[in-house]
C-alpha cells in the first residue's frame, strides 16, 4: 500500500516551455533529420533576434522579440542563454535605478521614442503619404531618400 505524498514530496508538473524544450531535444538528437532542425533553429533565432533589435527603439515589444530570439538560440547555444540573462538583469537594474519613479526620465524617454518614430516615418516617406491622404502638401514632409 502506498502512502500519499506530503507537500514536500509532491513533484511539480513541468511547464509548457520545459515540455517543449524536452520535445525539441528529443527530436534534435533522436530523429534521422535532427541536424536539419539545428540549422532551422539557428536561422529562425537569428532572424527573430535581428527583428527585435530593429524594433527596440519603436513602441511595442522590441525587447520581448530580442528575448524570444535569444530563447530560440539558447536551444543550441549556451552563450545565448547567458546573454539573455545578462541583458535582462542589466535592463531591470537600469529601469529600477533611473526610470522607475523618475517622471523627468519617463517624459524624456517618451519624447525620445516619439522622435525616433517620427524620424523613421519621415525617412520612409510615410509622413508625406499620410499628408497626401488629408490633402496637405508640404515640401518638408518629403523624404530625403525617396
Amino acid at each position: 500500500m502506498t502512502r500519499p505524498l506530503d507537500s514536500s514530496e509532491k513533484r511539480e508538473k513541468p511547464g509548457m516551455f520545459s515540455r517543449l524544450g524536452a520535445r525539441y531535444q528529443h527530436l534534435r538528437y533522436n530523429h534521422r533529420y535532427g541536424f536539419v532542425l539545428r540549422y532551422v533553429t539557428i536561422t529562425v533565432g537569428i532572424l527573430v533576434t535581428a527583428a527585435g533589435v530593429v524594433a527596440i527603439p519603436y513602441p511595442g515589444p522590441g525587447w520581448a522579440i530580442v528575448f524570444l530570439g535569444l530563447l530560440i538560440l539558447s536551444q543550441e547555444f549556451e552563450w545565448a542563454a547567458r546573454l539573455r540573462h545578462w541583458i535582462m538583469s542589466r535592463l531591470t537594474e537600469f529601469y529600477r535605478r533611473f526610470i522607475d519613479g523618475n517622471r523627468l526620465a519617463q517624459v524624456a524617454l517618451g519624447i525620445a521614442t516619439c522622435a525616433i518614430v517620427l524620424a523613421t516615418l519621415w525617412v520612409t516617406n510615410a509622413l508625406d503619404l499620410a499628408a497626401g491622404w488629408v490633402g496637405v502638401e508640404a515640401a518638408w514632409l518629403d523624404s530625403p531618400i525617396f
